[in-house]
């Protein structure tokens, strides 16, 4: 009894399926943050939102570049209510925790 043959067009390589995978997964993780980043004037103070961007989203955590170690200090105080405020907009608990790393801060005109 003899298996039948399949031809390669009927399978896609590896590689192929968790390309697509990882492209569709990083596409909704940056129209999650493109949102954040949109809405992050509005959330804080001129000074401090001048000074921070949110550069990066995964699962739940956001990371956020800030300008100084004192943008960083002030943030941290303020991280519950930015956490809620974001959740308000996105969803309850699309963010759980923010990480904060000091850098360069581009506009949000520069993404």
């Amino acid at each position: 009894m003899s298996r039948p043959r399949y031809r390669n067009e009927q399978f896609s390589h590896i590689s192929d399926v968790l390309s697509a995978l990882v492209g569709q997964l990083r596409r909704e993780s940056h129209s999650d943050l493109s949102r954040i980043q949109q809405i992050w004037q509005s959330i804080l103070d001129p000074v401090l939102a001048e000074n921070s961007r949110p550069a990066a989203l995964k699962n739940d955590v956001l990371l956020v570049h800030v300008a100084s170690s004192t943008v960083t200090q002030q943030m941290r105080f303020l991280t519950p209510g930015v956490i809620e405020q974001i959740n308000r907009v996105m969803g309850e608990g699309r963010i759980r925790r923010i990480h904060y790393k000091i850098g360069t801060v581009s506009s949000s005109a520069d993404s």
